[in-house]
């Protein structure tokens, strides 16, 4: 039996494809440069994942930590900015 496994099933997310209205048009009175940030910052929070999950099922702990350790920044990122999108940047904030 092998041990490997259907890449296309790695990260099975149900994210709206980038052409429809959610990721055209934004909450109303949202800022277009948080929102492309944020957009960023999410597609770079899958990258990461996926680098850390890469170098994990290699055991590569280094590459792994390395990765993990970008990944944190990364979410700490986007958790930021959707704050400074549903709260105007005052209220409560994410956490986790």
């Amino acid at each position: 039996m092998s041990t490997r496994h259907d890449k296309d099933n790695e990260f099975e997310i149900s994210l709206p494809a980038a052409s429809t209205t959610e990721w055209t048009s934004p909450v109303p009175d949202a800022d277009a440069e948080t929102m492309r940030g944020l957009h960023l910052a999410s597609e770079s929070v899958l990258c990461l994942a996926t680098q850390t999950y890469d170098a994990a099922a290699r055991g590569d702990a280094a590459g792994a930590e390395a990765a993990r350790a970008s990944l944190e920044q990364q979410l700490a990122l986007a958790t930021r900015l959707i704050d400074e999108l549903l709260f105007d940047g005052s209220g409560p904030h994410t956490t986790h």
